[in-house]
C-alpha cells in the first residue's frame, strides 16, 4: 500500500506536521504576548471644551511656539548651545504635531471620532467625546501609535467621556 500511495501518504504527513506546528506556534505566541489592553480613563461632569475646540486651540499654540522657537534659532547673538536646544525643541514639536494630525486623521472614520491625539514625551493619549470604544478601535490606536509616532502599546491611553 505504501509503495502505491507514497506521494499521498507523504502529503498527508506533511500537512499534519504543518497543522501541529502552526498550532504550537500560535499557542507559544499567545503565551509570550498576551492580548494588549489600553488603559482607559472615564471623565465625568461637564467638559471644559469640546475636542474640536481643543484641537483648534492646540493648533494656534503650536503656531505660536513655532514662531518663537524659530526666532531663537535665527538669533545670531545667542550662544550656539541655546540655539541648538531651540532647534531640537522645534524639531520635536514639529514631529509630535505631525504625528498627532496623522493619528487624528486616521481615526476620523472610527467610533472614537471626534477625538484628539496628544503625543508628548514618548506617549500617546487619545481624548474622545465618546463614552466607550471597541477592541477594534484599541487595536487601531495601538497600530497608529506605532506607525506614526513609534510609540509602544504600553505608552498609549484613551480618555473617554462618561
Amino acid at each position: 500500500f505504501l509503495t502505491r500511495h507514497r506521494n499521498l501518504f507523504l502529503l498527508t504527513l506533511l500537512l499534519s506536521t504543518l497543522c501541529i506546528s502552526s498550532a504550537a506556534n500560535r499557542r507559544r505566541l499567545e503565551e509570550a504576548h498576551p492580548a494588549s489592553t489600553l488603559p482607559v480613563m472615564s471623565v465625568t461632569g461637564e467638559p471644559l471644551q469640546t475636542v474640536g475646540a481643543y484641537v483648534r486651540e492646540r493648533t494656534s499654540l503650536y503656531e505660536q511656539e513655532l514662531i518663537a522657537l524659530q526666532r531663537l534659532v535665527d538669533q545670531e547673538g545667542l550662544d550656539g548651545l541655546t540655539r541648538q536646544d531651540a532647534a531640537e525643541q522645534l524639531q520635536e514639536i514639529i514631529r509630535n504635531h505631525k504625528a498627532q494630525e496623522a493619528i487624528e486623521t486616521a481615526l476620523t472614520g472610527s467610533s472614537l471620532a471626534p477625538c484628539a491625539a496628544v503625543v508628548q514625551g514618548g506617549s500617546l493619549t487619545i481624548v474622545t467625546e465618546q463614552p466607550a470604544f471597541t477592541d477594534a478601535d484599541a487595536a487601531l490606536v495601538m497600530t497608529l501609535a506605532d506607525a506614526h509616532a513609534g510609540i509602544a502599546p504600553a505608552n498609549v491611553q484613551i480618555i473617554t467621556a462618561q
